[in-house]
């Protein structure tokens, strides 16, 4: 996500020095978090910072720095706890209950494997948080937010 949205190299260096120069520790920066859930659909998205607020039905948002929706795994970077203090309304992930990979960093190269369970206790099954798209707005930047959509045939005929 850092090589198609250079913003996330301004907001995290530390974070972006880590991962293109491949370090084996890397801790997650303050003010962010690593969420992700089970994602069963042939639809791809991939984008950099956006902030949603659904706007009818209920009130909720959607903050990202980053989002990789791929099946059959979900990842949003997304701020963390702390820095979303002052927010006012319920975050969509944290009500469709996504996990929390944070820890996961503190796993090195030399941990060859760990019991899930151990890591997270429930992983939810997930289509885009936003589901549709008329009940939210989007907020972001054309200079600084990439959106890359699409639908992932599921084989040659």
């Amino acid at each position: 996500m850092f090589a198609i949205s250079p913003h996330l190299r301004v907001l995290a260096p530390e974070l972006a020095e880590d991962l293109r120069s491949g370090r084996t520790h890397i801790p997650m920066p303050d003010g962010f978090s690593l969420r992700f859930a089970l994602y069963p659909l042939r639809t791809a998205r991939l984008t950099g910072p956006v902030y949603s607020q659904r706007i009818l039905k209920q009130r909720q948002h959607y903050n990202t720095f980053a989002e990789v929706f791929f099946a059959p795994l979900a990842w949003v970077l997304t701020p963390g706890k702390r820095s979303t203090a002052l927010e006012t309304t319920e975050s969509v992930l944290d009500a469709q209950g996504w996990a929390c990979a944070d820890e996961w960093l503190h796993y090195g190269d030399d941990v060859t494997s760990v019991d899930l369970r151990n890591l997270c206790r429930k992983v939810p099954i997930v289509g885009h948080p936003m589901g549709r798209r008329d009940e939210w707005f989007e907020m972001f930047s054309d200079d600084v937010t990439p959106f890359l959509e699409g639908y992932i045939p599921s084989g040659v005929e």
